[in-house]
């Protein structure tokens, strides 16, 4: 029986802490969704760079911004935008909390994965604006502040000069604190090495680094390249070949000497189920904004992790895909064991206007760390001048 001693910190017994009566104001109503707004944005890139599949000439992201009858609006990014009669017909009118069912109603009809997202993700900014906690509060709670970050940048920017000005570059990234670099290879074996040797000599044997190709290459091809950058100490080869490929995988896996990693451009639990469960890679990279959102990626970690496969998210988009990444990552578990592997974040280097400047406040790595947001929702103030300037197309769905 409760004696009336106090319970907690909050200054209640245990009995007023847990009386119906005794919750916040908050939860007693509901909230509805009462205005979508869509925004197709489009940064176009000053210099043109390229990995190795295509040319970067713009950088495009699809924004979704939804506002309830309380006047609370949420941001989210996908990487593209799920169609106008599917937000009438499975959010407007909703109360946000609602967010799983919302998402397997709209997924069941039609909406795929990585145009939901950035619902899912705007969704989650507002029940953690509502609650006035960060989303990752939401997500079960931080088990950092801060996270190790890898400058992800070194592009091919000079097709006849492939090692161009790779030096400087990452020699800058290594002078800035960045504990870690990745770099784009895929381009054939023989330049493939050429462009690591010149990244490692800037960097120096300290700086870990990661290569990635983009898909580029068939199983024997990869094999090739894999042999070809092996002595340069890299710590994981990303994306060899399509992450479809399982027996590729396979086979690279078994050749490699440094770890695999990819699928930054799966959708949904269901496209991670195989190169996870048959642990072709020990790194798996889903990207919130094409995955599904928060609700989606913490279903992959939890397969992930049942499969001892480590999850390091993909990051490639705008300031609202780089909060959102944060909260996610900000939960991930460490590994076992007293010295784990670093949860690293990739932080974009590219030039991109969307990513440094749509965010009144832009996030910074400093020590070679970037801090998670602790404000409500997503942390993140949306500058909407920048929003304005860079939208290409915007529509509304409203009650």
């Amino acid at each position: 029986m409760n004696n009336g001693t106090v319970y907690s910190d909050t200054g209640k017994t245990r009995d007023q802490q847990f009386r119906p009566d005794a919750i916040a104001p908050y939860t007693s109503t509901l909230m509805k969704v009462t205005r979508i707004q869509r925004y197709q944005l489009s940064y176009p890139i000053e210099r043109p760079y390229a990995n190795s599949c295509v040319w970067n000439r713009t950088r495009d992201v699809a924004v979704i911004a939804v506002t309830t009858d309380r006047g609370i609006t949420g941001w989210g990014e996908g990487s593209r935008l799920p169609q106008t009669s599917v937000l009438a017909q499975h959010v407007l009118g909703r109360d946000p909390f609602d967010v799983a069912a919302m998402g397997r109603a709209a997924q069941t009809g039609g909406c795929p994965p990585a145009a939901w997202s950035g619902v899912d993700i705007a969704l989650y900014d507002l029940m953690g604006q509502a609650v006035g906690r960060p989303v990752h509060q939401l997500l079960g709670g931080a088990v950092r502040d801060r996270i190790a970050v890898y400058a992800s940048g070194l592009f091919l920017d000079d097709a006849r000069q492939p090692t161009g000005a790779l030096a400087q570059e990452a020699g800058a990234y290594a002078a800035a604190g960045f504990p870690a670099v990745k770099m784009k290879i895929g381009f054939g074996a023989r330049i493939d090495a050429a462009r690591v040797a010149a990244v490692r000599a800037a960097i120096g044997p300290d700086v870990l680094l990661a290569v990635d190709a983009n898909c580029a290459y068939d199983a024997a091809t990869a094999i090739a390249s894999v042999r070809a950058v092996e002595e340069h100490d890299v710590y994981w080869y990303e994306e060899p070949v399509p992450p479809t490929e399982i027996q590729a995988y396979h086979q690279i896996q078994a050749a490699a000497p440094m770890q695999l990693a990819g699928g930054e451009a799966l959708e949904g639990l269901g496209a991670f189920r195989d190169l996870v469960s048959e642990r072709c890679l020990a790194i798996v990279q889903p990207d919130i904004s094409i995955a599904g959102g928060f609700s989606a990626c913490q279903k992959i970690a939890a397969l992930a992790e049942a499969h001892g496969v480590r999850t390091l998210p993909h990051m490639w988009g705008s300031a609202i895909r780089l909060a959102a990444t944060l909260q996610w990552q900000a939960v991930l578990p460490d590994g076992p064991g007293l010295f784990p592997e670093p949860s690293l974040f990739e932080f974009d280097m590219t030039e991109n206007a969307l990513r440094t400047d749509l965010a009144k406040e832009p996030f910074q790595q400093q020590g070679g760390t970037v801090a998670v947001p602790d404000a409500p929702g997503l942390g993140l103030e949306v500058n909407l001048k920048v929003l304005e300037q860079y939208t290409v197309a915007t529509d509304v769905v409203q009650a």
